[in-house]
């Protein structure tokens, strides 16, 4: 604008000029000049009104992108929104909740405390809802499978798969691996080592990373696995007399192992001792500890479960024998589940045991490193084991 005013007013100022002028040819001159500054005028004013256009092209062009730019995430939104919606929709056959049952091997209000945040882990899996049961005990985890109180159950001990299977009716999925294994031993311990623990053979193992000590007798200290099993058996007629801290009735490793090494040593579990069941693995450990019995069983190694509160029970609870090998327990799902249900719900555990927070809940709750498929045939053993102990008990 500036550059059309200044060419304006030379106009007119050359008009002026011409208008008070001498000769003719200057008047010409001048005209001349003002023609041209007229067209340069002209020629200006068409090229800002061009620009003017064109930025106004563009301004449009520019909103119609955006427009489209809109539609386009719109669009995405709404396909979003639709994968959202697919993915939370229940399939077919499926309940919209599911109870998840534990098998109480250790205090029970401890063990809930856990379970649920595994459950949630499971129904964020699943994309149903999922609710821990606790029962008070071993027997009704078996009751909650076959009633239909519960669909899926964890921490069955071996003998409970083995009901879980020929009781109520369920698929056994997946079992437990501890320390690379997917078997364990029932483990004997005293708090009188003088008499179950053969001389010199005392020895206390210090945990390098969080320096608990653990102790052992009979040579337990240098197992390197369950199948170095059994150990110490030569001192199981020792306990004929003394009070015993079993784990529960059902407990594979807390009492079936047990009674069978007894009477395989001349000692019947139901005449010749004092039998306390103590209800979970630790509390046996803890029994022992109290002085409630002199000898007790449990898996191994349960004392870990009890540094926290009872720092010397390594030293004061000693273990001195260990059984044969035993299937380690696992998880049951109820025989009535769909088939991919069942089959979402053992993917479920598997990707559950690999993340950082599934792993640590397992842990915490059985100590278990992780979960494989049961293996073919795995639990026959204590199928038959069952009825050896039946037979001996006529």
């Amino acid at each position: 604008m500036k550059r059309r005013s200044l060419i304006a007013a030379f106009a007119a100022s050359a008009l002026v000029l011409a208008a008070c002028g001498g000769d003719d040819d200057t008047a010409d001159d001048i005209a001349d000049v003002a023609d041209s500054v007229a067209d340069e005028a002209e020629d200006v004013a068409d090229s800002v009104a061009d620009e003017a256009e064109d930025v106004a092209d563009s301004v449009v062009d520019e909103a119609e992108d955006l427009t489209d730019e809109s539609d386009d995430m719109t669009e995405e939104s709404e396909e979003m929104s639709d994968d959202m919606s697919d993915e939370m929709t229940v399939p077919e056959g499926w309940p919209e909740s599911i109870v998840f049952t534990l098998t109480p091997s250790q205090e029970t209000g401890g063990l809930i405390e856990t379970a649920q945040p595994l459950a949630d882990l499971l129904s964020a899996e699943l994309g149903i809802g999922v609710e821990a049961l606790v029962p008070t005990d071993y027997a009704g985890v078996i009751v909650a499978l076959q009633s239909g109180q519960a669909q899926v159950a964890g921490g069955l001990g071996p003998a409970q798969m083995v009901q879980a299977a020929d009781v109520a009716g369920a698929d056994l999925v997946l079992q437990a691996v501890r320390f690379g294994n997917n078997q364990y031993v029932t483990q004997w311990f005293t708090n009188n080592p003088d008499e179950f623990c053969a001389p010199d053979t005392l020895v206390e193992i210090t945990d390098e990373e969080d320096g608990t000590i653990s102790t052992y007798c009979n040579g337990v200290d240098a197992a390197e696995g369950p199948t170095d099993g059994p150990i110490g058996t030569d001192f199981i007629p020792n306990i004929a007399g003394k009070t015993v801290s079993f784990v529960d009735q059902g407990s594979t490793s807390g009492y079936l192992i047990p009674s069978l090494g007894l009477l395989e040593a001349g000692v019947d579990p139901l005449d010749d001792i004092e039998s306390l069941f103590a209800g979970g693995h630790d509390s046996s450990v803890q029994a022992v500890y109290d002085g409630d019995a002199e000898v007790g069983v449990s898996f191994n190694d349960a004392r870990g479960g009890l540094f926290e509160t009872v720092p010397d029970v390594g030293q004061k609870v000693v273990v001195w024998g260990w059984s044969a090998p035993i299937p380690n327990d696992g998880f049951a799902v109820a025989g009535d589940v769909p088939d991919d249900l069942r089959e979402a719900i053992t993917q479920a555990f598997i990707d559950i045991a690999a993340t950082e927070d599934g792993a640590a809940l397992l842990d915490e709750l059985y100590e278990i490193d992780g979960l494989v498929p049961v293996p073919e045939g795995s639990y026959d053993i204590i199928r038959d084991l069952e009825t050896e102990l039946a037979d001996l008990l006529g």
